[in-house]
């Protein structure tokens, strides 16, 4: 799970170690620049990675269609020129640019322009596209070229890839994204959110009213479910998948019927879950194995909620 590092001035090391990590294109100094120092950082795990790359020098980076993959590009500091599908952006730290795999690219990066990429497998898309909506789409998937990064969902998305990539720099032993179930959930929540945040072909569809003509005989269905699988990995979108709804129309019925959501429904009975295993526990019982096994990435966020629920830590409650 540790990141793989390239440092290099030679442009033709440079566009072989990019090309390895995303695709074949080519890499020319703008007019006026002598040479290319690169320094990239790449991780990867599952169908997701994300990447820092900087080229110190101004570049044309010239991809043909992604085919594969779709690319969040973030600057974090500098400027790019972005061309593909037919238009153009201006990428800043405010402005990502979002490229689909089915056209190529010119893009003009200034000097010192770094970027923070997010890359996921077209096929890892249109599978949480296809869960979110609770049936396949026909048509390709394309986002919008812009993405404005300064609204709050934005900035949640982008959060969410900065602990990616901090956990898939650490050892997988240190990692809490060791378990691969685990990196699952992260993988769907990420894309899901990308999804939701930023506008594609698709968009309409997502936003359409999720009314079920039986709301509440769909949501004991769910809640049974949830009940029974309490201690596995479980998400809002294996659920909805299994009993064939879309996501949305699943949090649409917990609304109505529970005024609550399905994902605050299943963490109360995974804290149920922990709270009876920690009782339980034989000695050398660690609380963070059992949280990780309980689906909870996030341990201060556990902690805060096991103690809201309990009126303790989880801690004390091992100890009893």
């Amino acid at each position: 799970m540790a990141a793989t590092t390239v440092r290099t001035d030679d442009i033709e090391r440079a566009r072989a170690e990019v090309g390895r990590v995303f695709c074949p294109h080519r890499l020319t100094p703008q007019p006026g620049v002598r040479g290319v120092r690169l320094r990239m950082t790449a991780r990867r795990s599952g169908g997701v990675g994300v990447v820092d790359l900087e080229y110190a020098q101004a570049v044309r980076i010239q991809p043909a269609a992604l085919e594969t993959f779709y690319l969040v590009q973030i600057p974090r500091g500098g400027k790019a020129e972005v061309r593909h599908a037919g238009r153009t952006v201006t990428s800043t730290p405010d402005t990502a640019s979002v490229l689909s795999p089915y056209d190529p690219s010119d893009m003009r990066w200034s000097g010192a322009s770094a970027h923070r990429i997010f890359y996921a497998d077209r096929q890892t898309v249109d599978r949480e596209l296809t869960r979110l909506l609770g049936r396949p789409v026909e048509g390709q998937l394309r986002f919008d070229l812009g993405m404005v990064m300064r609204t709050p969902s934005a900035a949640a998305w982008a959060r969410g890839v900065d602990f990616l990539a901090d956990e898939l720099s650490q050892p997988a032993s240190a990692s809490l994204l060791d378990h691969p179930r685990i990196v699952d959930r992260f993988e769907q929540a990420l894309i899901g959110k990308l999804l939701l945040t930023h506008r594609h072909t698709h968009t309409d569809l997502l936003a359409e009213p999720a009314r079920h003509p039986a709301p509440g005989r769909l949501v004991q269905r769910a809640c049974a479910l949830m009940t029974e699988h309490r201690a596995e990995a479980l998400t809002v979108g294996d659920v909805a998948e299994a009993l064939r709804v879309s996501v949305r129309t699943l949090q649409d019925c917990f609304r109505r019927e529970l005024q609550t959501t399905p994902m605050a429904y299943l963490r109360a009975r995974r804290l149920d879950a922990v709270h009876a295993t920690l009782r339980a526990a034989e000695p050398g019982t660690s609380v963070t194995s059992v949280a990780l096994d309980h689906g909870f990435t996030h341990l201060g966020r556990f902690a805060g909620e096991y103690r809201s629920r309990f009126g303790e830590s989880p801690s004390s409650t091992l100890r009893r």
